[in-house]
């Protein structure tokens, strides 16, 4: 019973291997770009209008602590942003992904749900709820206090749920 244990786990471990080899392969390597490429042309194509500037995906191949390789996707080349920029720059992602999505015709939400974007300037609050009307149709939902909402954002027509002292959600 050990021996067929042992040769049983031998296979499952040559069956791994053989998948890991998959995973990393060149061939795999090559798919994940052209596939990143894709969605880069959306996230830059966000990023440019919310930033005027071209935000990018980039992946590398790295061994993780146990040594077995994994893929590591980070964003391309980018400074310190500071918060309110790094909330922009996640809406740019998430946006830019129900975009690539869709002409990829994997299915998705058309949701975004978002915290703390009070600290996202004006302009960009702006842009988002432009971009999110367009050809997408991308249904944006941020918790901002009213003090913190553009003018041009603060109508009823946006507004679908007031809280505040008096008036709870739970």
């Amino acid at each position: 019973q050990i021996e067929e244990v042992e040769l049983s786990i031998l296979e499952n471990e040559n069956i791994l291997r053989e998948i890991d080899n998959g995973l990393f392969s060149q061939s795999k390597q090559d798919l994940i770009q052209k596939q990143l490429d894709k969605f880069n042309q959306y996230y830059s194509t966000v990023s440019k209008r919310l930033y005027n500037e071209s935000y990018a995906i980039e992946f590398s191949l790295v061994k993780n602590r146990d040594g077995k390789s994994c893929y590591k996707f980070a964003p391309f080349a980018t400074d310190n942003f500071s918060t309110g920029k790094k909330q922009g720059e996640i809406t740019c992602f998430d946006m830019a992904y129900i975009m690539f999505a869709d002409d990829e015709q994997i299915p998705c939400l058309h949701f975004i749900l978002n915290d703390r974007k009070e600290l996202v300037h004006d302009n960009q609050l702006l842009q988002i709820g432009t971009l999110a009307n367009e050809r997408y149709e991308i249904q944006y939902v941020a918790s901002i206090l009213r003090d913190k909402l553009p003018i041009e954002l603060n109508k009823e027509q946006n507004i679908v749920v007031k809280l505040s002292q008096h008036s709870k959600l739970f």
